[in-house]
């Protein structure tokens, strides 16, 4: 008979205690699905701009009400567009921001809404400003379109025409559509890796003007000389600032040119590139953006989509993450990184920073609200002509026609996106969101981080404009799912009033 404790008798009784430990485990499991159940159907459905204890156990959650004030017209077409907006907020799918719907050169929605703080105690207003990254691009496409009404840029000639020292190192065929299409070949400035003596590009270097006009201008063809687009995230604001400087009468910035020629036509407007008007307005008048939680990144990273657009667990107007999330957290030294998340601001927070609008940069640090945008977008539609008597057209018929003229579609290298771009940089597309309303309707204009969108329809005679302080998740290069989905119950109602459709969506 075998021993007890010898080898032979032990083995059973291990893999005895084995089992019962994954069944113990098995069993755990079993007890704590309803919990775990609980917890992804809480969290999903408190929205994501809440505090935290309440997005994660739904425990101090506000009650606030979500003022919404502001100008409304039409509801009998518009009222599901605003029921939509509200919507966003009372799902926490929206903080703070403002919202603006221009038809016919006439205001059809225009208001405000939502909160400042996650703890929604400080009512976001009429006079709040919020940074809208890359949406600035869509203004600063409307400044050079003006310097090319006035003969003082071409489009079609070189950079090194207006800046000579800007052709070196490949970039000595580059002209203006290149740049403003982002092909010119310097879609990043501080990740110098071709240049090892470079110093890594701060705040501070900004703010020396002439030296780092000599690094811009230095910079190398990334694709020595080819036609390749790649978004010029931040670099296309530094670059064209150079240029307009040069050929501005009074040596000014695009900055300068928007709040002394823009905004003094357009007086209800504001447009904010770099400091704002008083030194308490950073803390009064702007509002904080408050990031789209990592967890739910991760979560949509790693859970099965038709779960995440599950009506019980998830939300089902979510778009996928944009494919420059993974380049971005795992891409390293990838092109996309090194232009998304540069050693200068390698976190969305960075962008945010005073040090970082001390000096203007005008591909990400503008500061605005939904009516100034609208009004603009508003004007674009209307093929540059004013939409109020007394006040001057934006641009005149030949210079809209010259700037919205199609360039190219192309595959972005950065973004992997093809979008067709017009020769002012501006994307233009019939294909922007869908197969709702919006398929084949050519949509103009462009959208920042975070979600906000700024685009008019000239066949519609549409000015639209979104401003969020909610910063959402990444989904496509121009606008997430609110936007959109508000955009697309704009052109319903737009077509319903045209008695091109018959029903209003369903709610």
């Amino acid at each position: 008979m075998a021993d007890k404790d010898s080898p032979a008798s032990a083995a059973p009784a291990t893999a005895q205690r084995s089992f019962i430990f994954r069944l113990s485990l098995f069993q755990w499991f079993v007890r704590l699905l309803p919990a775990i159940l609980y917890f992804l159907h809480s969290y999903s459905k408190q929205g994501p701009y809440q505090p935290p204890a309440c997005v994660s156990f739904g425990i101090n959650c506000p009650h606030a009400t979500t003022p919404i004030s502001g100008i409304f017209e039409r509801p009998d077409h518009y009222g599901q567009v605003l029921r939509y907006y509200a919507s966003l907020f009372a799902k926490s799918e929206d903080l703070g921001g403002s919202f603006a719907v221009f038809v016919d050169g006439r205001q059809v929605i225009d208001v405000y809404a939502g909160f400042k703080d996650l703890a929604k105690t400080v009512p976001y207003t009429n006079t709040t400003l919020q940074q809208v990254y890359s949406s600035g691009k869509a203004l600063e496409g409307i400044v050079i379109a003006r310097l090319v009404e006035q003969g003082r840029l071409d489009y079609s000639k070189r950079i090194s025409e207006y800046w000579p020292e800007f052709g070196q190192n490949g970039k000595e065929d580059v002209r203006l559509e290149d740049l403003m299409t982002h092909e010119s070949g310097v879609p990043h400035v501080d990740d110098d890796v071709e240049d090892a003596t470079a110093e890594a590009l701060t705040w501070a270097h900004l703010a020396d003007e002439e030296n780092f006009s000599d690094r811009l201008a230095r910079k190398a063809h990334l694709f020595n000389g080819e036609k390749t687009r790649a978004y010029h995230a931040l670099s296309r604001g530094w670059y064209l600032n150079e240029i307009v400087r040069r050929v501005d009468p009074k040596g000014r910035t695009i900055s300068q040119i928007v709040e002394e020629d823009i905004m003094s036509a357009y007086s209800d407007t504001e447009f904010y590139y770099s400091k704002l008007p008083n030194t308490s307005d950073w803390e009064e008048r702007l509002s904080v953006m408050h990031d789209y939680p990592l967890l739910r990144i991760a979560g949509r990273l790693l859970i099965p989509r038709f779960i995440q657009t599950n009506r019980f667990f998830g939300q089902p107007d979510l778009l996928p993450l944009h494919t420059i999330v993974k380049r971005m957290t795992i891409g390293g030294k990838s092109l996309t990184a090194r232009v998304l998340t540069p050693k200068i601001a390698p976190w969305a927070y960075s962008f945010r920073t005073k040090e970082a609008h001390a000096v203007e940069s005008t591909s990400f640090s503008l500061k605005t609200n939904a009516h100034s945008f609208a009004k603009l977008m508003s004007m674009m539609a209307n093929k540059g002509a004013a939409i109020r008597p007394g006040e001057p057209d934006l641009l005149s018929g030949e210079a809209y026609a010259k700037a919205t003229t199609f360039h190219a579609v192309k595959t972005d290298q950065v973004t992997e996106e093809v979008l067709p771009l017009s020769t002012g940089g501006w994307v233009k597309t019939r294909d922007f969101y869908g197969d709702g309303p919006l398929k084949g309707v050519e949509i103009q204009g462009w959208g920042g981080a975070g979600g906000s969108l700024m685009v008019w329809i000239e066949e519609l005679n549409i000015g639209f404009a979104y401003v969020t302080n909610a910063f959402g998740p990444p989904e496509t290069l121009l606008g997430d799912y609110r936007a959109k989905t508000l955009l697309d119950r704009v052109v319903y109602a737009r077509k319903e009033e045209l008695g091109l459709l018959q029903k209003v969506p369903k709610e």
